[in-house]
């Protein structure tokens, strides 16, 4: 059980067993370092935000995260100031660190940005894409295929797809942007991969960047991509019923 407010005695009692697993692969891969450590630290407190284990608006401090992750405060302490430096946590002198809340109106200013971002991140792609790039692209789209009924396989592999798109463009400038708002994905909730309509959509949508990309065509992958964007906007606030959440600032 993930932190949660007003759950203090549970979270310490009872640390996270799968996370502790992947602390430890990560221990006898890394060799424990505290940085490494903290790096696990940013995932399992992203993870959990997202999977609504930890609740936005929720009050977390060092000692509490340290007794569920089963490490020292010391990685726990960099882990999250390195999530309050991305928005995701906000500090509180005395109290620990809160947990930030998007209402409608947030959700609408990060999807308007991602609507810049993402559309000149596939134009760029496809004047650079070069062919082991556009075959791992297909590669994702065939595991896309034979997973869209399995949000589990599905959501990494929709990540892998925007990375590699990213990295396409070739634009270090435009991949710390893009880097800045995906931080902040967590604090939207479960995916919309969830919903089986929206996968494939979304599915389709991928399957035309890569089209265009492959073509060349900059201004048709743009334009895709930004439908993509707006898509998935129109999914999330049908989600969450146009209401927004009480938003902490």
């Amino acid at each position: 059980m993930a932190p949660r407010s007003r759950s203090r005695r549970a979270v310490r009692s009872a640390p996270d067993e799968n996370a502790l697993q992947r602390i430890s692969a990560r221990r006898s891969a890394a060799g424990g370092d505290a940085r490494s450590l903290a790096e696990v630290a940013c995932d399992e407190i992203r993870r959990a935000i997202r999977e609504g284990r930890i609740a936005t608006g929720a009050h977390l401090t060092e000692v509490d995260i340290a007794a569920w992750l089963g490490m020292s405060r010391t990685p726990v302490r960099e882990a999250m100031r390195r999530l309050q430096s991305e928005g995701l946590l906000l500090n509180q002198p005395f109290r620990g660190a809160l947990v930030m809340r998007l209402d409608v109106e947030d959700m609408r200013q990060m999807f308007a940005v991602r609507e810049l971002l993402e559309p000149a991140a596939a134009a760029a792609c496809a004047a650079r894409a070069g062919p082991a790039e556009i075959a791992a692209l297909r590669a994702i789209l065939e595991q896309e295929a034979l997973a869209l009924d399995n949000p589990a396989a599905l959501i990494p592999l929709n990540r892998q797809f925007h990375d590699i798109i990213l990295e396409c463009a070739r634009n270090q400038f435009l991949s710390k942007a893009i880097a800045a708002v995906y931080a902040l994905i967590p604090l939207l909730g479960d995916s919309n991969l969830l919903d089986g309509p929206h996968a494939r959509e979304a599915h389709d949508q991928h399957r035309a960047i890569v089209d265009a990309i492959e073509r060349r065509d900059a201004a048709r992958a743009e334009a895709v991509a930004r439908e993509h964007v707006r898509h998935s906007l129109i999914t999330r606030l049908a989600r969450v019923g146009g209401a927004g959440i009480t938003k902490s600032r």
